[in-house]
């Protein structure tokens, strides 16, 4: 795994960067993350680098803001980088034939009148495909970097496996530094994560029928308050229940991985806990999560899906 990560002179860049480009609130002076991945977790950044309080709808900007002595972490923070630049549309991610794609069905669709997509800016180099940004995000990339005369960086590679473009067709999941860190997972998992994890995979009888009798108190709640005659899905079958249950245990396993666990250190230890941010919908800590469950617990199909 490449170590060679920017020392210093990033944050400045990165708090510039997320502070112009997540929405603002109307007539006010804080940030909004609109109920959207990318600005809930762009508002977190700022959060964490110290320029701002965090508030029910995003972050409100903190008086006398500075930077804190031991900063976030490195790749949690170009993860943020990179999904507000993309949901911004001021980065785009293009074919290996550096075509750009579009959801809709593999054709190209242009506005009448719209020029065609701009040509990728961006190589493709070390695993990682051909993209466009604009000069701001080409700025913020270098200066983190994950971006060298033109081309990705081999420190770009894995921060690119935790939210990988469709486009690129990336399968991690075979690399040997993918293999090598579940291992080291399996080795040295923690005894708090390991009793968390053997909670959430553990499904009992009661719990299924504690989930039966809050569907059915759910319907009747709804029955009181629409009428009778309102159309309402009946409570939850024992097998509904349960199927229910299993989603629920899934995500949180998705959280324990999100909070605890990242490529390059393994499992965090608490005083690093601290410096991470909360990446959800984390394309990398969830394969790592059905990695580790199926090896730890082989006859449990349902905490192994993903």
């Amino acid at each position: 795994m490449a170590t060679n990560i920017p020392t210093a002179g990033w944050a400045a860049d990165v708090v510039d960067f997320l502070s112009r480009n997540i929405p603002r609130v109307d007539g006010e002076e804080g940030w909004n993350d609109m109920a959207l991945t990318a600005y809930q977790i762009g508002c977190e950044a700022l959060v964490t680098l110290g320029q701002a309080d965090e508030t029910r709808w995003g972050a409100l900007p903190r008086k006398n803001a500075q930077l804190p002595l031991e900063l976030p972490r490195w790749d949690d923070l170009c993860v943020s980088v990179l999904r507000l630049a993309t949901q911004q549309r001021l980065l785009s991610y293009h074919r290996p034939d550096g075509s750009a794609s579009l959801p809709t069905g593999g054709w190209l669709v242009y506005r009448i009148g719209e020029p065609p997509p701009p040509p990728p800016n961006i190589a493709a180099a070390n695993g990682l495909g051909p993209a466009f940004a604009t000069p701001e995000v080409l700025s913020v990339l270098r200066t983190l970097g994950l971006l060298a005369e033109g081309c990705w960086t081999e420190i770009a590679e894995a921060v690119f496996w935790r939210d990988w473009p469709e486009e690129w067709e990336m399968s991690f999941t075979s690399d040997s530094r993918f293999s090598d860190a579940l291992e080291q997972a399996l080795v040295r998992i923690p005894p708090d994560i390991r009793a968390e994890m053997d909670k959430l995979v553990t499904i009992t009888d009661t719990d299924v029928t504690a989930a039966m009798k809050r569907s059915a108190a759910a319907v009747e709640e709804a029955r009181a308050k629409y009428g009778p005659n309102a159309n309402i899905h009946p409570p939850d079958t024992h097998a509904e229940a349960r199927r229910g249950l299993e989603l629920l245990r899934r995500l949180d396993l998705d959280w324990l991985f999100f909070r605890r666990w990242r490529l390059s250190d393994g499992w965090l230890a608490p005083k690093e806990v601290g410096k991470a941010l909360e990446i959800f919908h984390d394309d990398l800590a969830i394969a790592m999560r059905c990695a580790v469950v199926k090896r730890l617990y082989p006859n449990l199909t349902f905490a192994a899906a993903r």
